[in-house]
């Protein structure tokens, strides 16, 4: 098949030329947008290394104010010349190939830092395609977060404290701490607990840039047939925020989430036995969480009755485990969340990219559930 698509890359390009975006239904209303959640897409631009083999850019957000993505691929037959087929996605607000992660940082992730600096819980996570940019995102929004947090605009004294680990499969390991395992439970209030982690108290955005480079050297990666340096772990970084001990509250905690990258069969098909069983693990742990958000109660999911109260499989998972205060009904910490999708515009990876755009547009359906 990528043979088949690189042979007619021309008339790929030459039907995009021609595509049309349909007219949008009026009289069609929106969901609103709640406060708690912020759902986002970026789409990289195409490498120079892919352009130089003859890929070309497939998916493509509309210059208007709607919203939406067109993803545009030829289908293979028998006679004839392949035609193209064109999907529409409005997988919450999009960043296109030309938006310095600045500008995506100002805009969604920023709030975050003051939203759990005064108490509460901030989650950002970035999730897509493997080589889709999400490790570049997360990382450059990482600096930026370090650079907010030293730059004199936030109010009151706190203690910051920062822990840094990595999710793979049902395993933890704690990448300022030698790569050192640890278990994930919850206490007897059902709260989430981070067994023997150590956490670093920093004083200055050198000092937290410099354990955040120590952790990305830590970090598990490996060459696959998309990307040469590929994450193989779910990466957290949690900054927790302590009041003094003589002001009232509840500790506030930010987490920026580098989700592993999701991979085709097609991907995998030339990988060592060690690589596919990683594979495996990632795709579960990221299945896991499509089914706690699908699961969450609120969700709207057609005209048949709702159940009383919805089963949510966050212990099927170390990665769900961790991120439990997103979709647990019972948590009573007040939390705002910001997702990231990562798009690769390649028109080798559009069945790739058609469920990352998907599972935006599934994730802003289910935002009045959404902590």
């Amino acid at each position: 098949m990528e043979q088949f698509l690189l042979d007619n890359a021309a008339r790929h390009q030459m039907l995009v030329q021609r595509f049309k975006p349909p007219r949008q239904k009026t009289g069609s209303k929106s969901k609103t947008t709640p406060s708690n959640i912020t759902v986002v897409t970026r789409v990289r631009p195409i490498s120079s290394e892919e352009e130089s083999s003859g890929q070309v850019v497939a998916v493509f957000p509309r210059s208007d104010s709607s919203g939406a993505v067109d993803l545009h691929e030829l289908r293979r037959v028998v006679r004839g010349f392949p035609p193209l087929i064109s999907s529409s996605f409005r997988p919450g607000k999009v960043f296109g190939a030309d938006v310095q992660t600045k500008i995506i940082y100002d805009d969604v992730v920023h709030s975050l830092i003051p939203w759990a600096w005064d108490g509460n819980v901030g989650t950002l996570f970035a999730y897509g395609q493997t080589g889709s940019g999400k490790t570049f995102t997360v990382r450059g929004i990482e600096h930026l977060v370090a650079q907010s947090l030293f730059d004199g605009t936030l109010e009151g004294e706190r203690n910051i404290y920062l822990a840094i680990f990595e999710l793979a499969g049902n395993s933890a390991y704690d990448l300022l701490n030698a790569r050192a395992s640890f278990p994930v439970r919850e206490d007897h209030l059902g709260t989430t607990q981070l067994v023997g982690i150590q956490e670093f108290q920093i004083g200055s955005t050198s000092e937290l840039l410099a354990l955040l480079d120590t952790a990305n050297e830590l970090r598990k990666s490996a060459p696959t047939v998309k990307n040469d340096g590929s994450s193989r772990s779910h990466a957290v970084c949690r900054i927790r925020f302590e009041r003094p001990s003589q002001e009232p509250g509840r500790d506030g905690i930010l987490y920026l989430i580098d989700l592993a990258g999701s991979e085709a069969a097609r991907d995998v098909f030339s990988h060592s036995t060690e690589r596919m069983k990683e594979t495996r693990e990632i795709n579960m742990s990221l299945s896991v969480l499509k089914d706690c958000i699908r699961s969450m109660p609120g969700m709207d999911k057609g005209d048949g009755p709702a159940p009383s109260k919805a089963y949510i499989p966050f212990r099927q998972s170390t990665l769900t485990k961790v991120l439990k205060h997103l979709f647990d009904p019972s948590e009573s910490r007040q939390c705002r969340t910001t997702v990231i999708a990562c798009i690769n515009p390649s028109f080798l990876d559009t069945g790739a990219s058609k469920n990352t755009l998907r599972y935006a547009e599934m994730l802003c359906q289910s935002q009045p559930a959404l902590k």
